[in-house]
């Protein structure tokens, strides 16, 4: 019983660690997609305020 216990629990512990790391990458592509987004709407901002013809004089 003492070492299925043990087997169990090493099991338990790798599905954890697995878990953890799953999530880890999750989070950091969410991060980097979030920046992506932001900077694609910082840069459709800044072109949305330029004007669309240059003024002659």
């Amino acid at each position: 019983m003492d070492k299925d216990y043990r087997y169990y629990q090493a099991k338990i512990r790798e599905a954890e660690r697995l878990r953890n790391e799953a999530l880890g990458e999750l989070l950091a592509a969410g991060w980097v997609g979030l920046k992506q987004t932001a900077v694609r709407a910082y840069r459709s901002l800044i072109d949305a305020s330029r004007p669309r013809h240059p003024v002659h004089h």
